[in-house]
């Protein structure tokens, strides 16, 4: 799969995400995120070029890993939630000095959570696999922005 067709699928992922989003009610299939999350599997798939068994066990290990992000990012936004009430509230310096580490913890749970689940796919990966899979992971977060950036400019054009 070519950049220019993996640009193109991205980009008519993130247009239907902003077309749905102005309706009133999405169609049920028309999930964005679902729909981005997919393509990820099927490109991390091909990239990877994973047998039956390295697909199912890699995918597994990866939607735990994801559960656990998950809750990690939650838990940062509860934090963050807490420092944007005393950012209202114009709270003393000794307030938010409380709340900072609590998000330098959690930053570092998370990346702890990243190298965690790297080093637990080399059960599952070879070596030259667990490379492809980072450089995949740079690729596709950028793929995705410079889609979004499209999506936005199409959007803001004059006259259409």
């Amino acid at each position: 799969m070519n950049a220019t067709r993996i640009l193109t699928t991205a980009l008519f992922l993130f247009s239907a995400g902003f077309a749905a989003a102005q309706t009133t009610m999405p169609p049920p299939d028309q999930r964005p995120m679902e729909r981005i999350e997919r393509l990820k599997k099927v490109r991390l798939i091909e990239m990877l070029d994973l047998n039956e068994d390295q697909s199912v066990r890699f995918f597994a290990r990866m939607n735990e890993h994801d559960k656990a992000r998950r809750e990690l990012k939650r838990q940062k936004g509860e934090v963050l939630d807490r420092i944007e009430r005393l950012v209202r509230n114009h709270a003393d310096d000794k307030e938010f000095q409380k709340e900072y580490p609590q998000v330098r913890a959690i930053d570092g749970k998370l990346a702890e959570e990243n190298w965690s689940f790297f080093d637990s796919l080399k059960e599952i990966l070879t070596p030259e696999q667990r490379g492809k899979y980072l450089l995949f992971e740079r690729r596709f977060e950028g793929e995705l922005r410079e889609a979004m950036r499209e999506a936005v400019r199409q959007r803001h054009r004059p006259g259409e």
